[in-house]
Parts: C-alpha cells; sequence; structure tokens
C-alpha cells in the first residue's frame, strides 16, 4: 500500500468562499499518476483544520483502469471512516465525477487536523499508468 499526496490547487489551501459568502471554503488537491494504482493504495487532499465541518467531497478521475471488463473501485472518506463520502465508487473505470452518495455522507465535523482521502477498494485489472485524480472538499472552516 502506498499513500500519495496530491498536489494543492487551491490558493493558500483554500479558495475564496463559494455561493453566498458565508463563510463556505472549498480545497482542491490534483494527483497525478506516475505509475498505476493499486489495491489499498490512498491519495490525501491537501489537510483541512480540526474544527472544520465538511458538507461535500467532489472525485475526478481519468480512466484508472484500461481493461475491457475494468475491476477498480474508489471509497473516499478519513481516517476513522475510509468510505464515509463515497463507497466503491467504479469512477476511475472509465472516468468521469463522483461526489458524496454514501449512506453515511453527512456533514462531518473534524475533531483533528484530517485529509479527505481516495482509497483504492479494489485494484484495477489493467492500470493506467497515466492520468490524474482531483479531489475537492468543500467545508465550514472552524468559527465560520
Amino acid at each position: 500500500m502506498a499513500t500519495f499526496k496530491s498536489t494543492n490547487t487551491g490558493a493558500a489551501n483554500a479558495v475564496p468562499g463559494i455561493g453566498d459568502g458565508h463563510g463556505i471554503k472549498a480545497v482542491s488537491g490534483v494527483y497525478s499518476l506516475a505509475a498505476a494504482l493499486a489495491l489499498n493504495d490512498v491519495i490525501q487532499s491537501p489537510i483541512i483544520a480540526a474544527g472544520s465541518t465538511v458538507l461535500d467531497v467532489i472525485v475526478v478521475a481519468t480512466d484508472l483502469d484500461t481493461n475491457g471488463t475494468p475491476t477498480i473501485t474508489l471509497d473516499v472518506g478519513y481516517g476513522d471512516d475510509p468510505d464515509y463520502f463515497i463507497a466503491a465508487s467504479t469512477v476511475g473505470q472509465a472516468g468521469g465525477v463522483a461526489r458524496a452518495s454514501a449512506v453515511t455522507a453527512k456533514p462531518l465535523l473534524l475533531t483533528a487536523n484530517d485529509t479527505i482521502d481516495v482509497l483504492v477498494k479494489a485494484g484495477p485489472a489493467t492500470g493506467a499508468t497515466t492520468g490524474t485524480v482531483s479531489i475537492t472538499v468543500i467545508f465550514f472552516p472552524p468559527n465560520a
């Protein structure tokens, strides 16, 4: 199992508030594949501060499994619950977008600095050696 850090694409770890400007922030990271992903690999978002409430998670992936019968699935969660937001998504089988959709995907108050992680739950049949996985986390920062 390997853990990969995504490259922060937001300004100073967060882009300006969205929506009605009441303190909602978003942080985004992108990981560019240097080799095929494997079972239990983890891609981490940039760090989100303790006291933040995570509202939504969006994952955008290219085709991560080039086999005619792809098998890769991705979970998205955090340290204590790796599939809290997204469970067994097939987004990496052909590329696309996945949003928080797991039964448990409700606002999450972080009690410590943490990352939101993309976990390779099922490995690819034929892993792509190029491509990207992007993760955007929408949250209320502490004291918002």
